[in-house]
This record gives C-alpha cells, structure tokens and sequence, in this order.
C-alpha cells in the first residue's frame, strides 16, 4: 500500500495554478478596484464642479482623454507589469498582482474612514495597511476574493459612464467652445463705444459713508464716475460666486442649475448680441462667455493642457483620501479652479494667479485700449477684474504689502469670534478695494485719453459682495446678513451723460444686459428676466432673490436694502475710525498711533519677549519697489505662561505705527501670534528700526510703553549653509566643500543634503529660505523640513524661494532641512556628481538657537 502523500505547503500557490488565473481577468480586477479607489473619488468630486474644466479650457476631446487616461493608462501598465512576472517566476507574478489589490484596497480603506469619522493619522493609515494587507493575500490565496474582485470589475465602465451622463459634466461634451453661438444680427445707428468693468467681490458697504455716499476722500474715482453716471444704490448681485453671479450680468437671467459659465451654456449674452457691430476687447480670466469665434484666445498645446489637469488632480484625489490633519497641509482646492498644486510658498502663491499677478492682467488690459481707428468697428471693452477678492495683498497704490495669502480671522467660509482678527482681514480688504479704485481711475483716465470716455456707454458693477463679521458666513448669504454679500456697486454712464443721478429702485444685476441694449437703442431678440432699468415704466420688483449653493436655492430679501446697509455701514465704522482702513479700532489706545516713543516710554521691560518674522525684509526696504514689508507679523513668548498678554503697539523709527493684540489661536507658526499693518511712508530705505511695546495705564489713564525684548534665537536670519562667527549646525552632510562661482559663495550638494540646527521649540521658525545660485542642467528638487515636504518641482539657474512652515509639525529641539534632486556629472577631470549649488538657507521667526 503506497504510503500517503505528504501535504503541500500553503505558503504560496503552485506555478500552474495560479497561471491558470487568466491575465485578462487580472486586468479587470485591478481596473474595477482602480476605478473604486482613484478614479471614482475624481469623478465624483469633479461632477460637483464642473468650473474646474471651465477654467482649464478643457474641450469635448480633452475631456474624453482624461477619462480615458484615468481609467485605462495605470490598469494597463500595471497588467504589463504583471505580463512579464507571469513570464518568470509564479511567487514573482503572484507578489505583484497582491501588491497591486493590496494597495488600491488601503487607499479604498483611507477614502472610507476619511468619510465615516475623524480617525487619526496613525489609526487611518494602520487600519488601511491591515485591510490592504489581507486584501492582497487573500487575492493570491483565496478563489472566493478573486470570485469577489471580478463582480466589482463592472466599475471600470460603470464609473467613467456615470460621470459622463451627470448633468452638470454632459454639456461639456456637447459643443466645442471655439465654435460657439453666432452673433446676433442687429442695427443700430451711429453706436457709441461700450466699457463695462465687473469688479470681484466688491461690496457695496465697503465704498459708503456714513451717509450711504461713495466716501470721496477714500475711493475718489468711484466717488467720480457718481458725479456724471446713474448710481443705482439699491442694486444686488443674484449669487454670492462667480460661476453663477457673472454670467447672470452678461446674460440678464437668473442662475440656471446645470449650467456652466461658458458660451455653449450661455448662447445669448452681451458679446453674441453686440459681436457683430463691435470690435470685441474682452478680460475673462474665470469664464468663457464670449465664443471663441469672436474673442480669440491662444491655448497651451493638448500636451500642455493634459499635465495642468493631472497636477490639479493629483492634489484634488490627495485631498479627498488623505485623513484630515495631512489634507489640510496640501495646497487648497478652494481658493482658485485650477494651478492647486503650484508653488505655494509666500514668494509664490497667487504671485501667477490665473498664470499672472491679478493686478497686472488688468494693469495690462487698461494699457491695451486703443484709440478708436477712423472707419473701425466701435470697441466693446470688457473687464473682469479679479479684484478686490482674496488674498488681500494690496496697498491701495498697488504695491503689495505681503507674500502670506492667509485669511488668518477664518476658515471653510466662516468666519471665528475673534474680532480683532477678522477686523484685520476687513482692513487689508478696505485697502484692496482702495486698489480697485486706483483701477478704476486708471481705466477712466484711459478712456478720456483716447476720446472714448464722453461719448461711452460705461458699465460698473460687481459680481457679489461678502461679510466681514465675527462668526458670519463669508460668501454664503444670509437673512441676517443678506446686504452684505447682495448689496453691490452699480453705475451707469449714458453716452453723453454729464450729471450723476442716485436711483434707488431695486435693481439686480440681471438688470444690467436688459440696460445696455436699452441704451444702445438695440431690442433684444431673446427674452430675459432682467429688466431695462432705465425705462419710465420700470415694472416694480416686490423682493430681491440671491441664489445660494449654486443655483439650488433661492434667498427673498427685502426689495429696498437701505436700512440693512445702513447698519453694515455702521459696524464698518465700530471697526474703523471715519470708516478709514488706515485706523483699526483698539480702543483707547488708538490715540497713541502717530506719538514719538521717546514720549511714551518707560524704563519698565515687557513681561514677555517677541518674535519679529518680519525682522529680514525690514533691514533692507526698497519705497520704490512692487514690494513693501508693511504688514509686520510676529509672535509672543511669555515668561509667565499664566499672565495675560497686553495690548501691543508697534513703532517703526521711533515713531507709534500701529496698536494690535495677540490672537487667541494659533497663527503663522505661533501659538501667540500678532501682526499690523503699517503705513508704508514710514519706512525709510534701507534698514529699519522695530520696536514692540506693551501698552499700560498709569494711574492717571495715560498710556505708558514697556518695551518687548526680542529673544536672541531670533534676533537674525543666519545663512545655515555659510554660518557666520559661532557655528549654528549640530550636523550635515551631502554638501560639498565650500567654493565660489561668479555669483558669490555656494555648496553643491550631491543630490542628497542633509543639515540639522537647534532651535527654540517655544516660537519655532515660519519660514525658510533657500537660495541656489546654480543647477548645471534642469533639476528636480525635493525640499523637506522635519520630513515634511515644502516644495517639489523643477528647476534651472538662479532660483529663490521663501517657503512657510506653517504646515509642518516642529515641536522638537531639532531641525533638519532635507534637499533631494538629480545629479550631472562635473565637466572636469574630478567629474563630481553634482546636484544644486546652494547659496543660502535662512530661516524666518525663529531660527537656530545661539
């Protein structure tokens, strides 16, 4: 009798058998769980935004591709992958298809618990390597998580076609934007040129007195255009976002759900209807409403257009699987519809917004108005200006007062119960809109410059306002706050027109085609449901309607705004004295701003010391450049934990500049953060003196001045790769001896750098600086701090970067910077491997401890 065969091992499956698993089956597998845990979150979040492919400029076959590329191209790599280990050994081929399951079941199990509860990072990334882990070994083991992979591999058409079929994605395969609705055909005689401005963001309220006046003295030009235009001071915008609010102006129709802001959505609007009489000069940074046949734009090559789409997606699938304390270290998806994962240090976040600075595309675009040429079509010019919308950057003369994009007083559209910090958002707001009026004046004396602006039919408005009010929604409206973000600016200059006249009908935005076309002498040959607001039989309009959430929900506000703008006029003025931006309320130590500090003084030092992040940018000032350090940000270190901070004043050469206080959340690196603005005309060139002060009472009520010490672990920037005096690294390595080139002192690197300082754990550093001097060839560079990366991309030659640390975790003594790229090989008889040539590391509020 034979003896029994002794049992197989169960550590893997024989070659046959798992050859006998059909690689076309493979490839649905991974396809359906590729579709479940990448390409499904897209879709999904990207059919609730449709704009994001608006402002990629993304067409019928774009769109296509993308689909195509998300669902196909990494499956078929994959099973490639899989083709030549099934070509080798079986245990190979097996590890690799369990790899590949295992791996796109942590990232399913990362998406789920993302969205079922608020699980830590370590508890979500261990429970996804558990699940991911069996996953991939019962897929090898176990027929019946084959058998369960197969019915989920319908996913991989199933995904893709409901994506396609969602209303709000359809459209976009339905008419390419470079053909487009043809123009009307219209007669008018001797047509007068048109200018219409649309501003972003722009409340009302922030451009009244206490009188509900344009203030002359802060925004003279709108104060101007009032004097000889029809000021329609009760006019509202129908939606608190642009996608919705601006093609409602162009179009005269309320928001439509489903529709995007583009010309195929959009047939009849203000270009089609004038596009045949008038030589189109358009500025449409956000939307495509004008076709493409009459307002000609060049695109960037399908190439090109492929990679922004990827990059963006990669920080939008990050966002949407990542737990919650990494995704709020990734760039934002909420501020821009596109470019989410461009540099996003101070230096150069929003510093290419829309691929250019905000200010200069319409800097630019008022330069480009011609004078009209003799026989020449009349000019239609169009201005979408994305201003005075966040970040609030802008000294009203244009010069920036800051690289922090950060709304530090809120977050996800709400503002906190901080006061102070949300009437410091409101100032830097105030002097933005100060900005948009220089604009304005800008493009009025253009105008007049080329015997365009009497004989014009000029258009100025807003596509939506917004509150700026401890613990209000900031866009989103409400009935308690509805004039805040309806309430918008609305002139109208009639050709010829000389005398200003305040209307006070209620007046929508979707009034604003209707007018024009009343104006020109033109009848629409299309109904809207806005009316010509100009007309002696203007039919009355019971209530105002602004949509919230798109265009799902309509809002009824009162039909005569006045008395809720009065009293948003009013909490303007309990933030700010005379309503003036440049005078923040404090209370009653506003006085001291503008005294000599030698009057004030006292012997007596602060109970705390200070960290000045704005200390650098203060020693060398330069009046006269596009950039003023006014906004001075810092934090405190008190000595007694328990004692509370005081009220703080801030004084440049000697003199009081700014009073503030310490916010009560952490902030810029901080967990006792301030910041002022300063008038810029007190900084002189060159290095400046800064000295913070804590503000007491004497007996009598007068204010005295203890100074604030700065601690010596931030009293300079330090070049960390070529430390001055006492050296400041604890160690290094990867960097190359010391030389110099044409440009001064560097060290290469060879690819791999590594430095580490001490720092003060208390008030650790905001920001770092890096400096190379060269590459050689393009590289690709890598920077970390404490292992959490502040930069990744490309670079070639000379190349600078001030990149915040506020996302990063720096509760250790310890800091270690971390600098990665590719190597060349030196063109000489020592032929190094060489990767950048760094000139420079600093760190900003903060540093190396001394």
């Amino acid at each position: 009798m034979p003896a029994p065969s002794a049992p197989s091992a169960p550590s893997a499956p024989s070659a046959e058998a798992w050859r006998a698993t059909s690689g076309l089956r493979e490839a649905l597998h991974f396809a359906g769980l590729w579709a479940l845990a990448v390409a499904q979150p897209l879709f999904d979040l990207l059919s609730r935004s449709p704009e994001f492919f608006v402002a990629h400029d993304t067409r019928p076959g774009d769109l296509l591709g993308l689909v195509a590329l998300l669902c196909l191209a990494v499956p078929a790599g994959w099973l490639a992958v899989l083709r030549l280990c099934r070509r080798g050994d079986a245990r190979l081929h097996a590890a690799a298809a369990g790899a590949g399951v295992g791996v796109l079941t942590a990232v399913v199990a990362l998406t789920a618990m993302k969205q079922a509860a608020a699980w830590s990072v370590e508890a979500s990334f261990g429970v996804a390597a558990v699940c991911g882990a069996a996953a991939g070994a019962g897929y090898v083991r176990a027929p019946a998580v084959r058998l369960f992979a197969t019915f989920l591999s319908p996913a991989a058409l199933v995904a893709p076609a409901v994506f396609l079929l969602q209303p709000a994605i359809a459209p976009l395969l339905s008419a390419p934007r470079d053909g487009g609705p043809p123009p009307a055909a219209i007669d008018i005689d001797d047509p007068p040129p048109v200018a219409v401005v649309v501003f972003d963001q722009l409340p009302l309220v922030s451009l009244l007195n206490r009188e509900r006046e344009v203030d002359r003295d802060l925004y003279p030009n709108f104060a101007a255009l009032a004097d000889e235009a029809t000021w329609f001071r009760n006019a509202s915008a129908v939606s608190g976002w642009t996608q919705w609010a601006l093609p409602a102006i162009v179009t005269g129709d309320y928001p439509v759900a489903g529709r995007l802001p583009v010309a195929s959505d959009h047939p009849d609007n203000l270009f089609t209807l004038l596009g045949s009489r008038y030589r189109l000069h358009v500025l449409e940074p956000l939307t495509g409403l004008c076709p493409e046949t009459l307002c000609a734009s060049r695109r960037p090559g399908a190439g090109v257009r492929l990679a922004a789409l990827l990059s963006d997606l990669s920080v939008v699938h990050l966002h949407a699987v990542l737990p919650h304390d990494l995704a709020d270290r990734l760039p934002p998806v909420t501020a821009t519809w596109h470019n989410f994962a461009a540099d996003d240090s101070m230096l150069g976040r929003w510093n290419a917004q829309r691929e250019r600075d905000r200010d200069a595309m319409a800097t630019d675009y008022i330069a480009s108005i011609a004078p009209p040429a003799g026989g020449a079509r009349p000019p239609l010019h169009f201005m979408h200006v994305l201003l005075p919308h966040e970040p609030w950057i802008y000294l009203p003369d244009g010069r920036r007062h800051t690289w922090l994009p950060h709304v530090v007083g809120g977050a996800g559209g709400l503002w906190g119960d901080d006061v102070w910090a949300v009437t410091l958002d409101y100032q830097r707001h105030l002097l933005q809109v100060q900005h948009a009026d220089a604009l304005l004046g800008a493009l009025l004396d253009r105008l007049r410059t080329v015997g365009l602006r009497d004989d014009a039919l000029i258009v100025v408005t807003a596509d939506h306002g917004a509150s700026l009010r401890p613990g209000a929604p900031f866009r989103l409206p409400s009935a308690e706050h509805f004039a805040d973000v309806a309430a918008v600016p609305l002139f109208i200059k009639r050709p010829g027109q000389r005398q200003g006249v305040v209307a006070d009908a209620n007046v929508e935005t979707i009034d604003v085609l209707p007018t024009i076309a009343a104006a020109l002498g033109i009848r629409l040959p299309w109904s809207t449901d806005g009316s010509n607001v100009l007309a002696a039989d203007l039919p009355a309009r019971p209530a105002k309607t602004i949509f919230r959430h798109g265009a799902h929900d309509p809002l009824y506000g009162p039909g005569d705004l006045g008395a809720a703008i009065a009293r948003s006029v009013a909490h303007k003025y309990e933030r700010f004295e005379n309503g003036d931006p440049a005078r923040p309320r404090l209370g009653e130590h506003d006085a001291i701003v503008g005294m000599p500090v030698a009057e004030l003084a006292s012997d007596r030092l602060a109970a705390f010391d200070i960290v000045l992040d704005t200390l650098p940018a203060l020693r060398d000032v330069d009046p006269e450049a596009a950039f003023v350090p006014a906004r001075i940000i810092g934090g405190i270190i008190p000595r007694d934990p328990q004692s509370a901070i005081p009220p703080l004043a801030v004084a440049i050469n000697g003199v009081v500049a700014a009073v503030t206080r310490v916010y009560s959340f952490p902030a810029f690196g901080h967990a006792l953060p301030w910041e002022a603005l300063v008038d810029p005309a007190l900084l002189r060139p060159g290095a400046n003196d800064i000295g913070v002060f804590a503000i007491r009472r004497r007996p009598a009520g007068t204010a005295v001045l203890h100074e604030a010490p700065e601690t010596i672990s931030h009293r300079r920037a330090l070049n960390l790769v070529a430390p001055e005096g006492e050296a400041v690294r604890l160690d290094s390595s990867g960097f190359l001896p010391a030389e110099r080139n044409a440009h001064g002192r560097i060290q290469w690197t060879n690819g791999a750098a590594r430095l580490a300082v001490e720092i003060d754990p208390r008030s650790p550093p905001a920001a770092l600086t890096v400096r190379i001097q060269t590459t050689g060839p393009q590289k690709r560079l890598r920077i970390a701090v404490n292992g959490c990366e502040v930069f990744e991309g490309s670079i070639f030659g000379r190349w600078e970067r001030t990149l915040p640390l506020d996302a990063c975790r720096l509760d250790s003594s310890t800091l270690e910077i971390d600098l990665r790229s590719n190597v060349h090989v030196e063109s000489s008889a020592r032929r190094r491997m060489l990767g950048v040539g760094v000139a420079a590391l600093l760190l900003h509020g903060g540093g190396p401890a001394r």
